[in-house]
């Protein structure tokens, strides 16, 4: 299998750069489990969008033990924003962050099969454009979430484009 390619790039990860119009875009981010959509990237995708915090309230509203689970927000045949629930509750408490590793490692395995489920339905590229998910507000390890992207998307042939906001 051929290993995926990873591309940093300055910039907003609601506004995928990409050249080809067929390509799908799959947006993963990480959210908290208790359904609070408020701070961080998610307010960048408010501005854009409304279903994908519609769609993540509800989830989280209507489910249980959340933790590793991914909902999708389908914005069009070539856009899905992942709802990644990495993260118990919000903020650092005692020196204890957010991130959940064995959650977030859940819940970018289940992307992963999400990708190759697309892939196998439409025959397009299927990329993740992605902002630097887990490591602001929610605490984690950059270096350690880069390893995982590696290890979980590139290492099963998903391209992965990571944006680094410059604003």
């Amino acid at each position: 299998m051929t290993k995926g390619i990873l591309k940093v790039v300055e910039g907003d990860a609601t506004n995928p750069q990409t050249t080809n119009e067929k390509e799908v875009v799959i947006i993963p981010h990480v959210c908290n489990n208790q359904g609070g959509w408020g701070a961080g990237f998610v307010l960048a995708l408010s501005r854009k969008f409304k279903d994908p915090e519609e769609i993540y309230k509800a989830y989280c509203h209507n489910n249980e033990n959340l933790l590793g689970r991914v909902c999708y927000a389908k914005m069009s045949n070539f856009l899905v924003v992942a709802n990644m629930i990495a993260q118990k509750g919000t903020g650092i408490k005692d020196g204890i962050i957010p991130l959940k590793y064995k959650a977030l490692v859940q819940a970018m395995d289940t992307v992963a099969g999400f990708v190759d489920h697309v892939k196998k339905q439409v025959k397009n590229p299927v990329v993740i454009h992605c902002p630097k998910f887990g490591s602001d507000l929610a605490g984690g390890d950059w270096n350690f979430i880069l390893e995982l992207i590696r290890e979980l998307w590139l290492e099963k042939g998903i391209d992965v484009v990571v944006y680094e906001w410059v604003g």
